[in-house]
């Protein structure tokens, strides 16, 4: 049999069966056949049929069979070893990984047993009987078996026997180390805080060009947090450098399969490779890392599934709207400090003897500041200087040239041009490019105030046609407003009314504005005048801008009749303007000449018939407008403010187009508050809006703020009265495009202000926002839904003017009110609109609502019962009328320390519609749901899906009459409640239930009709430890230390049980965080100043000394 499987193969045949062939070739296959024909031949003697070894009775011969076999197996084993060594690009599959495992293992087994028989065959040819070691022939026989099973499926092992390497968890990228940057350090640690946050999906990083988005989501990647957070990191460029729209679909789902090593070759549906990304993405936490954004775009089709399961998203992008469209959370990456760019600009240039030359070392550091903390730039302009290592060189070649760029190209810094050259052109449309480029024209780092930019834009038809509705123009300039900060031209201000413009991007803006032969312009600011300009420089120019200079003249008579934008502001040594100055500008529209030293103006002021904004404000020298203003017959806009002015001159009414009014308010002496001249404001009938600064607040006084809204009330296109005090700006009327907002002392003023007005009475009025002595004029969120809403706060009396106003309410908040006792006090007839309210710190309320023989707050939907410490029951002991609070769906009681009754009787049968219940810190309440209330085994609440109890250490029941079906209930939510041993239902009752909130030691104590309820309810249970002590305001000190900036300790009065305890707001430096915290410290902290407000200094030991006296507290 051997030989028939040795035979050589005939060389007749193969040419019988190849015939043609090259006497080589025919050589070569003959040999390569031959050895094949001597393996096969080997391995089926090996591999002799097991039913041979099965019927044989011949241990020797079996034991033969079984170790040449297991050789053999072992070559082929070596044999696959040796391929996987081989193969440096593909790793040992797992299958093949078992197999080699098995037989391994075989192998020892197989040497183990013959080594066992072989030694006790010897031992028993010593004795002179043999046994046929049954035992062995069976072993051996099976391990036989067993070694065939594994040489049968080698090659089917072959075939998987390696694979692609599996994705690396996280594939770390080459970037900038931003440790010693706290501007970016801080983003990433708020981005890594959000990720341990199950709340929290997906996070965008944005901000403008260069600024060091990329950057801090390289840092991000590469952290050691976040390789032990997720299964695998997947980073991904959506977008190419100088395009508007993110890659192709079919480039990102490239991308991500080459990330995850899937094989697609031949694949061509995008579908199908959008089901393999998502079932090789399934189970697992991934974090997606999608680099430069540049529009919204469905993750679901390029196979990124929603996942609850801890996977999360991080952005960057330009565009902040971006981020609304796809994340949950948005940071905006800023500016360095000087401090860090200083530090950038030394990193880059790498020389630290460069940095100790004390003539270099000045210019470089003027160098770095031009670049505005932009990263991006400190690396170019860095780079550009690194080679420059001769005063000479830095002042020449670099500072000068730098300055001048771009006119005069500098070497890197053009790439930068670039990209925010592409972030202009990317702005589409030329209103929204000119508007950006007009912000230009502001001296470097100005808080531009944006309502003066609005006014200055569309003096010059920037916003539309100048005959446009004046809310067409206030919607468009909020559109523009917005997408340009969007897309990081322009940067938020010093509040909310202002904005900025970065030094380089201001910089790249003057520069495209060279290129627009229709806005000639002459822009030197800054401090660098001292002279003005020669004549011929301002000739054909459209825009002038020469603020922030130190000028102390102006040309006699410049020739420059095309002029419509002239800023001369913040030139304080400018104290006179020619009389012939403004002859020749007869086009002007925007004149700027705030912040100067100015006493008096020119007679030729007269020609500027086209002038439609003019800025006055802050020059003090100015006692008095001369009467030829009245010539300015197109003016719209006059700011007066903080100039020797503080009333309102008398000349303006002649000025019939006049829109805004800016002037400041000041009393001097007795008589002064009639030179105001009050009744000037409704002479100006087309007035929208008069501002008021008001330098002495003292003398600001209800009677003032009366008179000046009797006379605007008579103005029927105005639109806002803002008051600005030194620290704060109230908006005392405003008319939103959809909502009128007033903010008064008292309702006396309001009422009078409608009576004066065309609607004369308040039902006239459409949807409106009144706050009614109210520190805090911020509506109340849960009321948002209802189209008029009334905050009424510190109010004396029930029968007053307020009354005209809750009848049209339907949101009504009734907050510190003096001494009503009962809601119903305003009349039960006057609440019947009232949809949502909330009554908070009324100490002499006893009840919300009297019986009476009607129905009372047939429309109320929610009701809000706050810190009201005298009340005793939410309605008095009698019948409800039907109709009584029949459409009541939430209710909330909170810190009501005497009330004992949630529900009087009978009351309980009208509130059919409740969903939200919530009790709290109510001491004395026992029980919720009395038995007498309880009808058989119907329901007692059967809408309520929400019921949350917490801090009431009395409450024993829920419900006297134990269990009951609960057919709604979603939520239950009990903590602080030590007293409530019971629950008012069975696993059968609560079929819709879906969470339970507790304390798991409270839960543990609670009694079970039986186990299975307890087990079945368990289950929807999260449990939240209530009993740990919170961490130590030591600790929480130390740890918020470097952000603080300072602590204020401020000493407030009250009739409060606490009245022993300050008051203290802790102020950060970071804007991203909570403006105050409010703490309490005990009498012992005045050992501090006791003066009301004490500014501490930024200073660790302060903050430990003041932690340690509220941890004692």
């Amino acid at each position: 049999m051997s030989s028939m499987y040795s035979t050589p193969v005939s060389p007749f045949l193969l040419n019988f069966l190849l015939p043609g062939l090259p006497q080589p070739v025919s050589n070569f296959l003959m040999g390569a056949t031959a050895k094949v024909v001597q393996a096969v031949s080997q391995a089926t003697q090996v591999f002799r049929q097991p039913l041979r070894v099965t019927l044989s009775d011949n241990v020797e011969e079996i034991r033969d069979a079984l170790n040449e076999a297991v050789q053999f197996l072992g070559s082929v084993r070596k044999d696959f070893e040796t391929e996987v060594e081989n193969n440096k690009t593909k790793v040992p599959s797992r299958t093949y990984v078992e197999w080699r495992r098995r037989v391994l293992e075989i192998d020892g087994q197989v040497k183990d047993i013959i080594a066992k028989y072989n030694k006790e065959s010897k031992e028993e040819k010593s004795f002179w009987f043999s046994s046929p070691c049954p035992d062995f022939r069976e072993e051996m026989k099976k391990m036989h078996e067993k070694v065939i099973n594994l040489w049968q499926v080698s090659n089917e092992i072959r075939e998987k026997m390696l694979v692609d390497h599996a994705p690396k968890l996280v594939i770390k990228r080459d970037g900038p180390d931003i440790r010693k940057f706290e501007t970016h350090r801080k983003p990433l640690e708020k981005i890594l805080d959000w990720l341990k946050r199950s709340e929290v999906n997906g996070i965008g990083i944005y901000g403008t060009v260069g600024i060091g988005k990329t950057t801090v989501m390289l840092n991000l990647n590469n952290h050691d947090q976040v390789a032990t957070m997720f299964d695998i990191v997947i980073w991904l460029t959506v977008s190419k450098e100088g395009s508007k729209e993110n890659l192709k679909r079919k480039n990102l789902l490239h991308a991500i399969a080459q990330r995850l090593k899937l094989t697609m070759a031949g694949t061509i549906n995008a579908n199908k490779v959008v089901q393999r990304i998502r079932t090789e993405l399934k189970g697992k936490r991934y974090l997606l890392l999608l680099d430069d954004v540049k529009e919204y775009f469905n993750l679901n089709e390029i196979g990124i599934p929603f996942i609850n399961n801890g996977s999360k998203i991080v952005l960057t992008t330009r565009l902040r709207r971006v981020c609304y469209s796809m994340v949950d959370k948005a940071i905006k990456v800023a500016y360095l400090s000087p401090n860090e760019s200083w530090k950038m600009f030394q990193d880059v240039i790498g020389r630290k003897k460069f940095f100790a030359d004390l003539k270099i070392w000045p210019l470089a550091w003027k160098v770095c500041g031009e670049c505005g903390g932009l990263p991006l730039l400190i690396e170019k302009v860095a780079n550009t200087f690194k080679s420059k290592n001769a005063e000479t060189l830095w002042i020449h070649d670099g500072l000068d040239s730098w300055r001048m760029w771009p006119s005069q190209e500098s070497e890197g810094i053009k790439e930068i041009y670039e990209l925010f050259r592409f972030c202009f052109d990317e702005l589409g449309d030329d209103r929204y490019k000119k508007c950006f480029l007009y912000g230009a024209l502001y001296p470097e780092g100005t808080n531009i105030h944006v309502d003066s930019l609005l006014e200055c834009l569309a003096a010059e038809d920037l916003l539309g046609n100048g005959n446009d509705a004046r809310k067409v123009r206030v919607i468009m300039w909020d559109l523009m407003l917005t997408h340009l900060k969007n897309v990081s031209l322009l940067e938020e201000g010093q509040s909310d009314y202002h904005v900025t413009m970065h030094k380089f991007i201001r910089r790249v803006a003057l520069y495209i504005l060279e290129g627009y032969p229709e806005c000639k312009l002459l822009v030197k600011t800054n401090k660098e005048l001292r002279d003005p300009p020669d004549e011929e420089s301002w000739r054909e120019k459209k825009w002038i801008s020469l603020g922030d200079n130190e000028l102390d003249r102006l040309p006699n008579s410049p020739n420059c009749s095309m002029l419509s934008t002239l800023f001369l502001q913040k030139n304080l040594s400018l104290e006179e303007i020619p009389p012939e100055f403004f002859e020749h500008m007869i086009n002007l529209r925007v004149l700027d000449m705030s912040h100067t030293g100015i006493a008096s103006l020119p007679s030729s002021l007269s020609i500027l018939i086209s002038l439609k904004v003019l800025y006055l404000n802050n020059c003090e020298r100015l006692v008095e407008l001369p009467s030829h203003i009245v010539e300015l017959v197109n003016l719209e806009s006059l700011d007066i403010h903080g100039s020797g002015i503080n009333y309102i001159p008398q000349h303006i009414e002649k000025l019939i187009f006049l829109k805004r009014l800016w002037v400041s308010f000041r009393i001097g002496n007795d008589t002064q508050d009639v030179s105001f001249n009050y009744d000037m404001i409704s002479k100006l009938s087309r007035l929208e809006e008069l501002v008021i600064d008001v330098k002495s607040p003292e003398q600001w006084t209800n009677e003032v703020l009366e008179n000046i809204m009797k006379e605007v009330a008579m103005l029927r296109k105005f639109r806002r009265l803002r008051v600005c005090f030194p620290n704060t700006i109230v908006d005392v009327i405003e008319f939103a495009p959809t909502i009128v907002r007033i903010r008064v002392p008292n309702e006396k003023i309001l009422l009078s202000y409608i009576k004066r007005s065309w609607w004369k009475v308040v039902r006239r009025i459409g949807p409106f926002c009144f706050f009614i002595g109210c520190q805090n004029s911020e509506q109340n969120p849960n009321f948002v839904i209802y189209r008029k809403y009334v905050k009424y706060c510190n109010g004396v009396g029930s029968n007053n003017p307020i009354l005209e106003v809750l009848a049209e309410a339907e949101g009504f908040d009734l907050v510190n009110h003096k001494d009503i006792k009962q809601l119903s006090d305003f009349g039960t007839t006057i609440l019947n609109k009232i949809r949502g309210c909330l009554v908070e710190s009324c100490d002499t309320i006893v009840t919300i609502m009297d019986t009476a023989d009607s129905e009372l707050l047939p429309n109320l939907e929610q009701l809000f019962v706050r810190n009201l410490p005298m009340l005793k029951s939410i309605w008095k002991e009698g019948p409800l009328q039907p109709g009584t609070l029949t459409k009541l769906t939430t209710l909330v009681l909170s810190g009501c320390q005497i009330l004992v009754e949630v529900f009087p009787p009978g009351a309980i049968q009208l509130l059919r519609e409740i969903r939200h219940l919530k009790i709290e810190k109510c001491d004395e309440v026992e029980d919720i749901i009395r038995e007498a209330d309880i009808v058989g085994n119907l329901p007692v609440l059967p809408k309520l899906e929400e019921l949350i109890l917490l801090d009431m250490e009395k409450l024993s029941s829920i419900c006297a009459a134990g269990s009951l079906e609960w057919p709604s209930l979603e939520k239950l939510e009990i903590f602080g409640c030590r007293g409530l041993r019971k629950l008012p239902f069975n696993k059968g009752d609560v079929a819709n239930l879906e969470r339970i909130e507790a304390d798991e030691e409270w839960w543990g104590a609670l009694q079970w009709q039986n186990q299975e309820d307890k087990e079945g309810l368990q289950k929807l249970c999260i449990f939240r430890d209530t009993s740990a002590k919170p961490p130590s305001l030591v600790t929480l000190f130390a740890s918020a230390t470097p952000l603080l900036a300072s602590v204020q300790l401020q000493t407030t009065t009250s009739d409060d049980p606490f009245d022993d305890f300050r008051t203290s707001s802790i102020a950060f430096d970071d804007p991203s965080m909570t403006p105050s915290y409010h703490l309490l410290t005990p009498p012992s902290a005045s050992a501090f100043p006791p003066a009301t407000s004490s500014r501490l200094t930024h200073n660790m030991s302060v903050c430990i000394v003041l932690a340690k006296l509220l941890d004692e507290a």
